[in-house]
């Protein structure tokens, strides 16, 4: 399907609202969980010696900077304060600069989880002593989730990480332990919420620095030999990690594989393999490497962070900020670093679409609904103009032609004698609007398979025991329930709030049953099969998107 030219779009967009957003996101805090365990209210003192069984090692960042690393896990299941107490251990082992030197007690400490992260789970740590008026630089602490490991190279992500430090992008790393890490916690940013992503002023920024990204992070000679990228290389490895290993659980567990897929597993995934094989077509194969970039690749909104200060007007364009004719306005990038991209893990060489259309996706989420956190819909992905808002300011700013070797119809070259910038420029913007409808299905099928593998296995119920011994930082807690619902309060035990959240009661089967739903719209679109093929009980959960292109 072809479109009108986009300076027709761009005038015939009148009715589109320019207002900004005026949603916030509530400050970070502990959520409360359906799970409560119960917390000893006697303390313990560290002493010197818990502190020289932890051996230090650093892990360069150049040749004058390193990070201190330990070979040490952290329980964030504890109760919460022996959890604050292992803090204390790991904040004074790895020398947390500002904090290490103080005399630190336990109850001045303050653990806020922040919501949104469904890999990991984060908190800001706070140190608050108001006999001293002594307060602390927060500390923001990364804890891993579970199956991870399947998920994401730890190693890989560390030496991402390193490279963005050493360019000074992101949040300066602290201290590293063996499940988590201690990072910068970054004052006076806030965390972007579903309604801000929409505004027309923030997009426009996101595209520039999603380009900053994808140009001035220089990839490594094995990303640029490799036939794949790493979308599709994690596509690949998850396919066949839950063929081997998840499957057969669904169906011992009397779960049936079509409930997420539609179609059996195999029909599924020969239709991603098909899939493939046309999107790989519609470029330059002999080249396709070239189109490789370094990429964010899970831009949600809990990833971005927005400078409090920051106001819109001051980098509108004076000429349109009162014009209703323009339904795209101009803005300059000299507030471009008040929005800070944060959390690279799944960060790597990819195809810039992907990281672009991954955003797009995003829109539809609403990771904080209290009882539909899974829910896609499906009416909330970005229309044509607003779409074409981020894809322009993406090309408009440091210009790069060709953008890739997309193969189209239309031929355009530097050396043509009659074409100008504007031309070029336009070409550029409905070639990238292409590649992201082609590219969509991509990061379907990639959260699909991440949503089964962090679900993990299907496993049947079993008891729960009473007592659990487990493991601190450098002491053994055993600790006994008995039963929470009839434990008897008194002066010596209370219940604390878990310091998990609902983010850990996230439904990623149904997530990923809802990434299928976008799957199977588009590929009926595409002409991969024909709703005739899904079971009629699912064809209410198809979710249709527009697949709409520009005629180039």
């Amino acid at each position: 399907m072809s479109t009108a030219d986009l300076g027709s779009i761009v005038k015939d967009s009148r009715s589109r609202s320019r207002s900004r957003s005026k949603s916030r996101t509530q400050p970070p805090s502990r959520s409360s969980s359906g799970t409560r365990r119960p917390s000893l209210s006697g303390k313990r003192s560290l002493s010197s010696s818990s502190l020289t069984k932890i051996v230090v090692t650093p892990t360069n960042i150049d040749s004058e900077r390193s990070i201190p690393t330990v070979d040490v896990t952290l329980d964030n299941s504890l109760p919460l304060d022996f959890f604050k107490q292992d803090l204390l251990v790991l904040i004074k082992t790895l020398k947390i600069s500002k904090w290490h030197k103080r005399q630190l007690t336990v109850s001045n400490i303050f653990v806020n989880r922040i919501s949104g992260a469904l890999t990991n789970s984060i908190y800001k740590i706070e140190y608050y002593d108001h006999h001293q008026n002594l307060r602390l630089p927060s500390l923001l602490l990364r804890v891993y989730g579970k199956n991870v490991d399947e998920l994401i190279d730890r190693d890989v992500e560390l030496k991402t990480l390193i490279k963005l430090s050493s360019k000074r992008i992101g949040p300066r790393l602290l201290g590293i332990f063996t499940n988590g890490r201690f990072e910068q916690f970054l004052e006076g940013f806030r965390t972007l919420g579903k309604l801000d992503i929409r505004d027309q002023v923030i997009s426009q920024m996101l595209g520039r620095r999603m380009k900053d990204l994808h140009y001035k992070i220089e990839l490594d000679s094995d990303d640029l030999s490799s036939p794949l990228p790493n979308s599709w290389k994690l596509i690949y490895k998850w396919l066949d990690l839950f063929e081997r290993e998840y499957l057969q659980t669904f169906i011992d567990n009397g779960k049936d594989p079509k409930d997420v897929f539609f179609v059996d597993f195999q029909a599924f995934k020969q239709l991603v393999f098909k899939y493939k094989e046309w999107l790989f077509k519609k470029y330059d194969e002999t080249n396709f490497s070239n189109n490789y970039r370094f990429c964010h690749n899970d831009t949600q909104y809990g990833n971005l962070l927005l400078h409090e200060s920051f106001n819109p007007k001051e980098i509108v364009n004076s000429d349109q900020e009162n014009d209703e004719d323009v339904a795209i306005a101009t803005t300059s990038n000299k507030r471009d670093n008040n929005l800070v991209v944060i959390d690279f893990e799944y960060s790597g060489c990819n195809i810039p679409a992907v990281d672009i259309v991954n955003h797009f996706s995003e829109w539809m989420s609403d990771y904080h609904d209290e009882t539909q956190s899974y829910y896609i819909h499906e009416e909330k992905y970005p229309n044509q103009i607003e779409q074409l808002n981020l894809i322009k300011s993406y090309i408009e700013y440091d210009f790069q032609f060709p953008s890739s070797n997309l193969i189209t119809k239309t031929k355009i070259s530097l050396e043509q004698g009659n074409i100008n910038a504007s031309d070029l420029i336009e070409f550029e913007i409905k070639k990238l609007h292409n590649e992201c409808v082609f590219w969509r299905s991509t990061v379907q099928i990639y959260w699909t398979l991440w949503g089964l593998i962090q679900n993990g296995p299907i496993k049947s119920s079993s008891l729960i025991s009473n007592s659990t011994v487990e493991q601190g930082v450098d002491s053994t807690y055993t600790i006994t329930t008995n039963g929470i619902d009839n434990l008897n309060i008194n002066d010596n035990i209370t219940v604390e709030e878990a310091i998990t959240s609902s983010d850990d009661d996230f439904d990623y089967l149904k997530y990923s049953q809802q990434k299928v739903a976008l799957i199977m719209g588009d590929f009926i679109q595409f002409g991969f099969l024909t709703k005739d093929n899904i079971d009629e009980k699912y064809h209410h959960i198809i979710k249709t998107l527009d697949t709409g292109l520009f005629d180039i």
